[in-house]
């Protein structure tokens, strides 16, 4: 099944916010909003949805890509 415009353009900014997390000491309520989205509620929803664990998680769990 082929992605809408709608969806995959929610997963590059995503997958960009999962880039900045990793990459960068950014608060994660700073990539939510240079990413596109207006509530950090929301953000941390779809994040947790499309990755199964939230924004955070990377930080904490060491899962951060050099």
């Amino acid at each position: 099944m082929e992605a809408t415009p709608t969806r995959y353009y929610l997963e590059l900014r995503l997958t960009r916010a999962r880039q900045l997390i990793a990459q960068s000491n950014r608060p994660i309520g700073e990539i939510a909003v240079a990413t596109g989205f207006v509530s950090i509620s929301h953000f941390h929803r779809r994040f947790r949805d499309f990755f199964g664990i939230a924004p955070g998680s990377l930080r904490v769990t060491g899962e951060r890509k050099h």
